[in-house]
């Protein structure tokens, strides 16, 4: 790391704003908030739902295909967007793009160059507490300034794509490889130097795979694996990225398959497994383990303090994201995505108190808390049930795919759309909800608008919901 970016005075965790890592001190300026993964926008009021108020989609944009919505400075929101390469999304290499968008009309600022990725899987970008914007998608990193403009670039040692990244609270980028979607190879680390992109230490190769994205308290890192969870820190003196030994938990257990993104409480940190599936336009119906998915936590200082609770009790359960987590009242939130069940638990010491089950209630993606306005912000994808059938997608899963990368089709989809709502965080009941025509549940990472609004995002569609 430079001498120049280490004397930054923006180069450490603000308080009040970012809980961990070097990101600019706004909220919302990495991927859930930040690289713990609670899902709050730091900082920031809820959006503090009234009687009588309702939400409303405000702006509509077709946007396939898109990743991630993070903020920067009030009024600077940036997209990372990519190509789909046809047929199956994961067997053909695709390009990467960021844009910085317009936050009332979604329409795009300044673009960058269509830039080379290798295979596709969700990548990250994320604003630095030294003011520039990085992207890490397919194999590949690069570095912007807030205008777009090209500062580094480099390709990562691994051919394989690569998940993402969190930020230490010196300023290094951590990310890793994933053998998506089966999770199968061995992963492998790189701790980059924010000027150059460069390695400050060699790649380190874990003794497993891992599909899950990081998460970190700015000092350490912590990786959910296929069959355990480890946590790595860079040490200095020995120039190397080490594995604590007297912390891994082993969650892995017969019938279950692989866990996803973790997130970092004060004492504990919470997974969900069942992580493989055979995802397409939506999660529901599409695990593959026989078992239901289940919600796991471990204590930070404990490797032995490990517990889970089944989340629907349903058979061929299964997700890929993170739980959300509210410190202020110790509220859990995971779900099912493959049986469509959502759940909330108090913590209340090492256990799980159950607060409240939202059955038929299809989220997938990344979620959103309030704890100030105990909201919590999430999705509900309504469908034709047949669709679901494995018949039917094994017939027509490729020529539906072909059809949704129309414009028309994605503007006014026929077989399922998405809804955004916001939902009481400690009873579970519904404050607002909004239709959003979106053909494909969403899965990925939406953002806090600026003002009584939010950021939705699908694989095809953009939207700016606001409140009124």
């Amino acid at each position: 790391m430079s001498e120049e970016t280490s004397k930054d005075p923006a180069a450490g965790p603000a308080a009040g704003v970012i809980e961990a890592g070097a990101y600019w001190p706004r909220p919302w300026s990495g991927e859930d908030g930040g690289p713990r993964r609670v899902c709050r926008p730091e900082g920031q009021p809820g959006l503090d739902i009234q009687p009588g108020e309702q939400l409303k989609l405000e702006v509509f944009r077709d946007s396939f295909a898109a990743d991630m919505l993070i903020r920067r400075e009030p009024g600077e929101l940036y997209a990372l967007r990519h190509d789909m390469p046809k047929g199956d999304p994961l067997a053909g290499d695709c390009e990467g793009w960021v844009e910085k968008l317009d936050p009332e009309t979604l329409q795009p600022l300044t673009v960058t160059a269509r830039f080379p990725a290798g295979r596709y899987w969700p990548g990250g970008i994320a604003a630095h507490a030294n003011g520039d914007i990085y992207m890490i998608f397919g194999c590949w990193a690069r570095r912007f300034s807030p205008e777009l403009e090209l500062k580094a670039e480099r390709r990562l040692p691994v051919n394989r794509p690569y998940n993402s990244f969190v930020i230490l609270d010196t300023g290094e980028l951590v990310t890793k490889d994933c053998d998506a979607p089966r999770g199968e190879a061995s992963s492998t680390f790189s701790v980059l130097d924010p000027e150059t992109l460069e390695s400050v230490v060699p790649e380190l190769e874990i003794p497993e795979g891992s599909i899950a994205r990081l998460a970190s308290d700015g000092k350490s890192v912590t990786c959910v694996g296929t069959e355990s969870v480890l946590r790595l820190s860079l040490d200095r003196e020995l120039g190397e990225l080490v594995i604590d030994e007297q912390w891994r938990p082993h969650y892995a257990v017969a019938g279950q398959t692989f866990g996803w993104d973790p997130v970092l409480a004060d004492e504990h940190v919470f997974w969900m497994d069942n992580g493989q599936n055979e995802v397409d336009w939506t999660m529901r119906d599409t695990g593959t383990a026989p078992t239901p998915v289940r919600l796991w936590w471990c204590r930070l200082d404990d490797q032995d303090a490990l517990r889970s609770v089944e989340i629907s009790g349903l058979p061929y359960g299964t997700e890929s994201n993170p739980p959300a987590w509210d410190p202020e009242r110790g509220v859990v939130v995971a779900y099912d995505a493959g049986n469509a069940v959502l759940r909330a638990w108090k913590l209340v010491g090492d256990e799980l108190e159950p607060l409240w089950r939202r059955d038929d209630f299809a989220h997938a993606g990344h979620l959103i808390v309030h704890p100030d306005t105990r909201e919590l912000i999430v999705q509900d994808f309504r469908d034709l049930a047949f669709t679901r059938g494995k018949g039917f997608r094994r017939l027509f899963r490729r020529p539906i795919q072909s059809l949704g990368r129309r414009a028309l089709v994605r503007r006014y989809p026929v077989m399922g759309a998405d809804s955004l709502v916001v939902l009481d965080l400690d009873t579970g009941e519904e404050k607002g909800r909004v239709k959003v025509p979106s053909p494909s549940q969403s899965f990925l990472f939406p953002a806090p608008g600026f003002d009584r609004d939010i950021y939705y995002l699908s694989m095809t569609s953009m939207a700016r919901i606001t409140v009124g």
